[in-house]
């Protein structure tokens, strides 16, 4: 077994791997599609400063779609109400070794996305910035968790171009 506890406070804690969601968020805006991105503030454990998809952990008693809806409306106030699964990644070279499933939603009408910053449930100062940054220049931009790789990968996948 690889797993290990650790005493901290007196309390002892078991170290594991963590589940994690992403969610893609995709609109058209003027014929060209965007995608929803979130840059990372000061209140995040790490990669400040980089864009990235929504994402986040998987809380007590909910699905994973669940959380990567919750996850979105956090981060960026847009409220979905399906979302679609497209894969994970289990590596254990990923991001702390979390499992991240993945999961991705087009709106129709990007008025929907009601973006704003703002502590909705999230951790205090995570999110700096809010944008719909076109799928043609997500490489103009600096991201965290290889997600402008993922973009291109699921834009092929789903069709959107």
């Amino acid at each position: 077994m690889k797993n290990f506890s650790i005493t901290k406070d007196g309390k002892e804690y078991w170290v594991a791997r963590n589940v994690a969601v992403s969610c893609f968020v995709f609109t058209s805006i003027d014929g060209v599609w965007h995608v929803l991105a979130n840059k990372r503030g000061d209140g995040t454990p790490d990669y400040q400063g980089y864009w990235n998809a929504p994402c986040g952990y998987l809380d007590f008693d909910e699905t994973t779609s669940e959380a990567a809806m919750r996850e979105v409306y956090e981060e960026t106030g847009v409220k979905l109400n399906k979302v679609t699964f497209f894969g994970f990644s289990d590596s254990p070279r990923d991001n702390h070794q979390n499992v991240t499933f993945r999961y991705y939603s087009i709106i129709s009408d990007p008025q929907l996305a009601n973006i704003r910053i703002g502590n909705r449930g999230g951790e205090i100062n995570e999110v700096k910035d809010i944008k719909w940054i076109p799928i043609t220049k997500i490489f103009n931009y600096g991201w965290a968790f290889n997600h402008d790789e993922i973009i291109i990968d699921l834009i092929k996948q789903i069709g959107l171009s």
